[in-house]
């Protein structure tokens, strides 16, 4: 009887570890470090994390110097379905299409300050998820 109860607990045990493997992982998650991007935007759902890179800008004004990341998904499904999705989690954001046929969607975060924005690029079998932030905010 004790055998029959243990197999039965190791088996929920088993259960419960894959379930939980396959849980969606949360914005926090997919964007680690992101100060506006977790909360300003959604990941697409199959969207797999491959790769994160900081970046620094400078424009001619006294303000201009800004801090940002951008996070890199690979996806299986296709552009269209991706913008569909995008067009329909972003219905105020700015749409860009851009020189290379990619589409960008631009919105500024709540409690953004001045020239702080996060977007949203859709590529065939990319996406690419930045935020541009002031100095300092951005911990690495």
């Amino acid at each position: 009887m004790n055998a029959r109860r243990t197999a039965a607990a190791v088996a929920a045990a088993a259960l419960a570890a894959a379930a939980l493997g396959c849980a969606a992982k949360s914005n926090l998650d997919q964007l680690p470090g992101a100060v506006y991007a977790a909360g300003a935007v959604k990941v697409y759902r199959s969207a797999v994390l491959t790769n994160l890179m900081g970046n620094e800008t400078w424009g001619d004004g006294p303000d201009s110097y800004m801090q940002g990341q951008t996070w890199s998904f690979h996806v299986d499904d296709s552009k269209e379905k991706v913008l569909k999705f995008y067009e329909k989690e972003l219905p105020g954001a700015e749409r860009t299409t851009n020189d290379d046929g990619s589409v960008s969607f631009k919105v500024v975060p709540q409690g953004a300050e001045k020239n702080e924005f996060v977007t949203v690029t859709v590529d065939d079998g990319v996406i690419r998820i930045g935020e541009h932030c002031r100095p300092g905010k951005i911990k690495s």
